[in-house]
């Protein structure tokens, strides 16, 4: 083999190993961009395609998003209505959520959509008062959880305060055997009536069952 053949497999070699090399940096650049969290602000567009035009859709929703594990949660606003909650999903590139707004009329609006170089499209459908609308939508982020800009604009909204049911409480622990050992102590049997509500636990740690220990 001469030396001007030699070196031509080896340039060869060489290129090939830097085009592979690009390649690999090319589809971690992607993989990554496809796996960034959602968690921020975000501004949707909608188009409504049927079921008329409506002002509060041209308005558009701004979203105050958090995502963990996969998992979306959060706050938006449809035109002048601030009273929305989301929940919903991301698997890989793929994004699905739901917005109900509670205040009358209590609407509900669905999007089903996915990641792209230029944030999320896809389309949506939603219902509320006896009418229903579908059409297409586009989400541009505008911050990030940590409140870094990204885009060109930043709106900010009012979120309608969470109402009272939906405040945080203190959980609440009702123990029958713990009242139950205090009535034998005192001697005097009085009725313990359990009164289950959201943030209630009650506790049962031993046999019989409640219901056995009071006879």
């Amino acid at each position: 083999m001469t030396s001007v053949n030699l070196f031509s497999r080896m340039r060869l070699a060489n290129s090939g190993g830097c085009l592979f090399a690009a390649l690999l940096a090319f589809l971690f650049v992607a993989a990554a961009a496809a796996s960034e969290d959602l968690s921020g602000r975000w501004k949707i567009s909608y188009i409504v395609q049927s079921g008329g035009p409506d002002e509060k859709f041209a308005e558009g929703s701004v979203v105050s998003l958090s995502e963990k594990d996969s998992t979306l949660q959060g706050r938006a606003t449809l035109g002048s209505r601030g009273d929305g909650f989301l929940i919903g999903s991301r698997q890989g590139s793929d994004v699905q959520a739901a917005i109900t707004f509670r205040s009358n009329p209590a609407l509900f609006l669905r999007l089903s959509g996915s990641q792209g170089d230029d944030g999320l499209q896809g389309s949506f459908t939603a219902s509320g008062g006896g009418s229903f609308w579908q059409g297409k939508f586009a989400a541009t982020q505008m911050t990030t959880a940590a409140g870094e800009v990204i885009g060109t604009e930043v709106i900010f909204a009012n979120f309608t305060p969470l109402d009272e049911d939906l405040m945080p409480k203190p959980t609440l622990y009702l123990d029958p055997e713990a009242n139950w050992s205090a009535q034998q102590d005192s001697g005097v049997r009085e009725t313990f009536v359990i009164r289950y509500q959201r943030n209630t636990v009650l506790m049962c740690r031993k046999k019989p069952l409640i219901w056995d220990w009071w006879l």
